[in-house]
């Protein structure tokens, strides 16, 4: 059986723009950034550029970010309405703002059981004719046993699929992957398990298949700057742009960005996107500076030249 990959949901990253360089790369299966609760049932400006979906999107889900269950009713009811294909709960966010509300992560806190039970009932009762999923970390490196009885209590509450990340929220990002857990939940729950963490090369997503037992994988920073890592999962064979390649990508993703956000805001929100293609290809650090600084498209142009000009130091 073929693997299934999926685009993670980025905050500040997994826009249009973004997803549309994966789906060059042959990426189908993306989530929007994650979108607040409370920030969709007020109105947010900053909902819309979240929200936007591409004609050519032939499939995109949206992740719902939130804990106070009034929010949660009303958001889930208003994405229940819109052009989605799944609706995604999020319980896997680490940041420290996320959790002190309690949202995300802290909702996997033994004292804030309950209330990500609640969260889970209300959306299931809101979302209708889409599925249904939940995203979030494992509970205990160690004993699989917490994070077992956690997705059964979500699979009972009518939850389709779960997305596991290996790793505790209070270690974010770092150390090893807890393929073991993430094994055991899938051989003790009836719905699609997708599991998540460390894949940055078609190397890595197989150890994680193999150790895990799951043909669902999400790849999540692995994309950041490397739409073609897509590319390499889908093919099973290592891929490195080339030079022009590259710059071509790029600035068709950086476009897009002044295209959907205006040329002070896009440019703003492009500088880490620029840096993050340039980082670890042999590019002068001169670039990568010089990126961080962009507030102009004459100035984008600019870099652009220069960069497709010079390359990367002793080419490709």
């Amino acid at each position: 059986m073929g693997r299934t990959y999926y685009l993670a949901p980025l905050a500040g990253y997994t826009d249009l723009p973004y997803r549309r360089a994966c789906r060059s790369q042959g990426a189908h299966f993306m989530f929007t950034a994650l979108i607040d609760a409370g920030a969709l049932v007020h109105g947010n400006p900053e909902n819309e550029h979240i929200l936007e979906r591409g004609e050519e999107e032939d499939w995109l889900g949206v992740q719902l970010l939130g804990s106070i269950p009034n929010d949660v009713a009303k958001s889930a009811e208003m994405l229940n309405e819109m052009n989605y294909d799944a609706v995604d709960f999020n319980m896997g966010c680490p940041m420290a703002k996320v959790l002190k509300r309690p949202a995300g992560a802290a909702l996997l806190y033994p004292a804030n059981h309950a209330l990500a039970f609640q969260c889970v009932s209300i959306i299931r009762e809101r979302v209708k004719g889409k599925p249904f999923t939940v995203k979030m970390r494992i509970l205990n490196e160690n004993d699989p046993e917490p994070t077992i009885a956690f997705c059964k209590r979500l699979v009972e509450l009518g939850v389709e699929g779960i997305t596991i990340h290996g790793r505790l929220a209070s270690k974010i990002y770092s150390g090893p992957v807890a393929t073991e857990v993430i094994h055991v939940v899938r051989e003790s729950v009836s719905v699609p398990v997708t599991a998540n963490g460390g894949i940055f090369s078609i190397e890595d997503a197989n150890a994680l298949a193999e150790a895990t037992g799951c043909d669902r994988l999400m790849v999540a920073r692995g994309s950041l700057g490397n739409p073609w890592i897509f590319r390499e999962l889908i093919s099973g064979v290592p891929y490195r742009p080339g030079h022009l390649e590259l710059c071509e990508v790029l600035q068709r993703h950086i476009v897009g960005m002044i295209e959907m956000y205006g040329e002070r805001t896009g440019l703003l929100l492009a500088r880490k996107i620029t840096v993050a293609y340039l980082r670890g290809r042999g590019y002068s650090k001169k670039f990568r500076v010089k990126a961080g600084f962009l507030s102009t498209r004459e100035e984008f142009d600019t870099f652009m030249q220069e960069l497709r000009v010079e390359g990367p130091v002793g080419g490709v």
